[in-house]
């Protein structure tokens, strides 16, 4: 099986750096149909100089089709690095040449070499441009003196230094640079249980009254750390110890005082400085949901009959309209709307359900009614969704025996 093992290999014996996708299956397009495969069943360690070190199942040896092609993207390797520093964005400057890690002299070493330093490396601002071998004497020659950089170039290699080699320097005036470290920025995301939440366009809505968790992660680049919750709805900060680069925040319950912005942000303190990353933002809607009414008829002595259309009152006889919810907020109100004129009647809620009374059934009471519930929560109204029941009117003739 093809892993990043095998591909470091390669990468090392190109003269490339590290790994940095492992793609099988001709990932990036097959060889093509007159070639033969080389190798099968590469195992390698990742410490071998060539892949011909590696165990394999014999040069042109293979049962693999072109579709089976290993691919390998790699690093650029870089010609610069800092050692002896206290992290990765500090430390004494060497430079690769001609097979040797070169450290370079501080002679005219500012802030604007420093700069071009800590940019090529892909961390923060040049800090500071530490001299006098501040972390540290090197061993081997030395690059160059003398540097000269304007801060905008891409590498050292671009900046003005002395030709040929030459210099008056000793190792106990190796350059440094400390670079701010550059942190990427965390992931933020959302996980309600229970099926608590929609998603919108907007972003995601949990329903009022469930949990819900807000999850910040972060790319591994150093062990331990914190992340940081903002909320824009307080002034509150919630800090969470980081546990394998991530954290959760939770909240028991959803209620509208949640509902607002939330950024994440991760920091971490490496020797004596500390970093924070930049804000990743959510923002999360409170949504209430109401439960869908139940309708039902009651007409007492007999004055109603089942049929498969529903039910038939008796004319002249009297009826009620039911409307029941299952308890999620108190208080409220029913609306029953008739499809047979515009009139809409309401009533408080008690005990979360409400009686319609019809003293007298008539032809003018026949028709579709629509039930639905509302409340007041907060500020903000809500009305359930309508459940119906179509009621029809009943003329019952008796026949006197002959």
């Amino acid at each position: 099986m093809w892993d990043v093992n095998d591909a470091n290999v390669v990468c090392g014996q190109l003269g490339c750096g590290r790994a940095v996708s492992v793609q099988g299956s001709a990932h990036v397009g097959q060889g093509s149909g007159g070639r033969p495969t080389w190798l099968d069943d590469v195992g390698c360690k990742g410490t071998e100089s060539s892949l011909t070190e590696c165990s394999h199942g014999g040069l042109k040896h293979h049962d693999c089709l072109q579709a089976q092609d290993a691919r390998v993207v790699c690093s650029v390797k870089p010609n610069i690095r800092l050692v002896n520093g206290s992290d990765l964005c500090s430390g004494r400057v060497e430079v690769y040449q001609t097979g040797h890690w070169r450290t370079v002299c501080d002679e005219v070493w500012d802030l604007n070499d420093a700069a071009v330093v800590c940019r090529q490396l892909g961390c923060g601002r040049a800090d500071r441009a530490p001299e006098r071998a501040y972390f540290g004497q090197g061993s081997g020659p030395i690059w160059h003196d003398d540097i000269g950089c304007s801060g905008t170039e891409c590498s050292i290699t671009q900046c003005s230094h002395t030709r040929g080699g030459t210099h008056n320097c000793k190792h106990g005036n190796d350059a440094g640079v400390i670079c701010s470290v550059v942190l990427l920025q965390p992931n933020i995301s959302l996980s309600p249980p229970n099926g608590g939440m929609f998603w919108e366009p907007h972003g995601p809505e949990v329903i009022r009254g469930h949990s819900f968790s807000i999850i910040c992660s972060i790319h591994p680049q150093y062990p331990g750390g914190l992340f940081y919750l903002d909320f824009s709805g307080s002034n509150r900060t919630e800090t969470t110890p980081a546990v394998n680069h991530s954290a959760c925040f939770h909240f028991p319950v959803a209620e509208y005082k949640d509902q607002g912005k939330y950024s994440c942000s991760y920091g971490v303190n490496i020797s004596t400085r500390s970093f924070r990353s930049a804000n990743s933002e959510l923002a999360v809607t409170i949504r209430v949901v109401l439960l869908q009414p139940n309708i039902s008829l009651s007409a007492p002595n007999g004055g109603m009959f089942w049929e498969l259309q529903g039910p038939q009152v008796i004319r002249g006889h009297s009826f009620s309209i039911i409307c029941s919810i299952h308890p999620q907020y108190p208080g409220g109100l029913f609306y029953l709307d008739f499809s047979g004129s515009n009139r809409t009647e309401t009533t408080p809620a008690v005990n979360h359900s409400a009686c319609f009374h019809f003293p007298v059934a008539e032809y003018k009471d026949q028709g579709k009614y629509s039930c639905s519930y509302g409340v007041n929560i907060s500020t903000r109204s809500f009305r359930s969704a309508n459940s119906e029941l179509a009621v029809t009117i009943r003329v019952l003739i008796c026949r006197s025996k002959p």
